[in-house]
């Protein structure tokens, strides 16, 4: 093993490698960071440069912007308060919310640093621990995957603000959208009221990028000369270094949510909106002062952070040990794999140790190699953005988005409903309902009921099914219990104040 390690390494760092993890993170930056160009769809964009490359140059260059795209899309997430990735919604309440109170350097820095410490904590797991990951995987059947989804929409109590009430109802709301399209198993019709709009389901990129970004730009279209957001302000890179006391403060949150998002990475189909969820929602409800969530929690950007950056170790994990897609960035990556003539799965290790070893090697570098990157040229490249006036920034925004939308399908119906979920966004946040728990229902909401719809199937429609096995059982207590205990320990929650 040693020797395929030195190998690797002795392979990975040849100078064609190494330019090609650089350009591959550069660009994986800028997928994850521009609203509406996810990180498998720079991932796909990437794949037709590696036709003519050796496999671990190939494979170099896309593990870079892979790493690349989930790091990116906080950087948006922070400055501008657009996620550019899924994972990144919760970086969006906690990271902006400091970035509107002049700390943005500083969120930075943290969000950076715990983005590399959760890539690399997950690469070394998934180098020492990749057989136990994957046994542990297939133990998931429909039941798990159902407990899974709902202990995920059990962070809804950690979204409510001061009303679950409205939470809640935003929760609901996504879940209905989640529900809009074609039937997963029978192919039938719902809620497409006639047209064929609707019959895809309504694209998660659309939908968040109307309630979040579009809807920000009308509540800032209301004071038209206004400055963006106070972000202008902000202290140099240096000087808003976080001190060492702060991640000493923190190591149970930064031993904890790397280990919640490697696991939930290797869980096929779950990936790293579900851990970024699961890991801010945990330390939500572990956190000595819970109140301070939602206006700029530091430990709340630590775990979301390092979660939805240690999920691409576990993804990997149960590409190459398995053969499945952990994510669907990772199913992109089996085109890459089919383009070399290599089929991921239990031969590879042994088939080609030179390919498995050298993605591992890949990885641990690209992740040091973005911290460079990424403090060098990312952040300072985006805070230089930061001193355009609102008035110019909200145009610049909106032709992002509207390239983004329109780039997912090369319709204009997308647009169309882009500015329908902005509108319900900005009437959302003048009744101070959340949006976050609608995007994290709308995530969720088809994944749970594919899940409980198999499972009754299984069970010929008994439903005990769901509490009859150890891992959904005690998925499901955990549901329970989170959203039992912020209306025990405060009341006043259900409905407000």
């Amino acid at each position: 093993m040693i020797e395929h390690y030195v190998q690797a390494f002795a392979t990975v760092l040849l100078p064609q490698n190494i330019l090609a993890m650089c350009l591959g993170g550069l660009w994986g930056l800028l997928a994850g960071a521009l609203p509406g160009i996810s990180t498998s769809m720079g991932i796909v964009l990437l794949l037709s440069f590696t036709y003519t490359l050796s496999p671990i140059t190939a494979f170099c260059m896309l593990v870079a912007a892979y790493c690349g795209g989930i790091t990116g899309g906080s950087i948006t997430s922070i400055l501008f308060g657009i996620p550019g990735e899924p994972s990144s919604v919760p970086t969006v309440i906690e990271g902006h919310s400091l970035a509107k109170q002049g700390h943005a350097a500083y969120a930075l820095w943290v969000f950076l640093i715990c983005s590399i410490f959760g890539g690399i904590f997950s690469v070394i797991v998934m180098m020492v621990a990749t057989p136990l990951i994957a046994a542990f995987a297939l133990r998931f059947g429909p039941p798990e995957f159902f407990a899974l989804t709902v202990l995920g929409l059990s962070v809804v109590s950690s979204l409510s603000g001061k009303s679950m009430v409205k939470g809640f109802l935003s929760c609901f709301f996504g879940l209905f959208l989640a529900t809009v399209g074609t039937d997963g198993i029978t192919g039938g019709e719902r809620f497409t009221f006639d047209t064929t709009i609707l019959l895809g389901g309504i694209s998660f990129v659309v939908a968040m990028v109307g309630l979040l970004a579009i809807s920000e730009i009308f509540i800032e279209a209301e004071e038209p000369f206004k400055e963006f957001k106070g972000v202008v302000k902000y202290k140099s890179l240096r000087d808003e270094m976080p001190p060492l006391s702060l991640f000493r403060s923190q190591w149970a949150n930064l031993i904890r949510s790397p280990i919640i998002g490697t696991v939930i990475g290797a869980l096929p189909g779950a990936g790293a909106t579900i851990a970024a969820f699961l890991a801010y929602g945990t330390t939500a409800r572990m956190s000595k002062n819970p109140e301070k969530f939602g206006k700029g929690a530091v430990d709340g950007l630590m775990s979301s952070e390092c979660a939805n950056n240690a999920s691409t170790g576990g993804s990997m994990t149960i590409l190459l040990s398995l053969g499945l897609p952990g994510s669907n960035t990772t199913a992109m990556m089996i085109a890459a794999f089919m383009i070399h003539g290599l089929q991921p799965g239990p031969l590879l290790l042994s088939a080609r140790p030179d390919i498995v070893y050298g993605i591992f090697v890949a990885m641990l570098m690209s992740n040091l190699f973005l911290l460079v990157l990424t403090a060098f040229v990312g952040i300072r490249l985006f805070l230089e953005l930061n001193r355009l006036p609102y008035s110019i920034f909200s145009a610049v925004i909106m032709i992002l988005c509207v390239v983004g939308a329109f780039g997912l399908s090369n319709s204009t119906d997308d647009l169309y409903l882009m500015f329908i979920f902005g509108v319900i966004g900005y009437a959302m946040m003048k009744f101070e309902i959340p949006v976050a728990p609608a995007i994290l229902a709308l995530v969720l909401g088809d994944m749970a009921e594919l899940a409980l719809r198999r499972s009754l199937l299984l069970s010929m429609g008994d439903p005990m099914i769901l509490i009859s096995r150890p891992i959904s059982i005690v998925l499901l207590l955990g549901a329970v219990i989170s959203i039992a205990y912020p209306l025990i320990k405060k009341p006043k929650i259900l409905r407000g104040g």
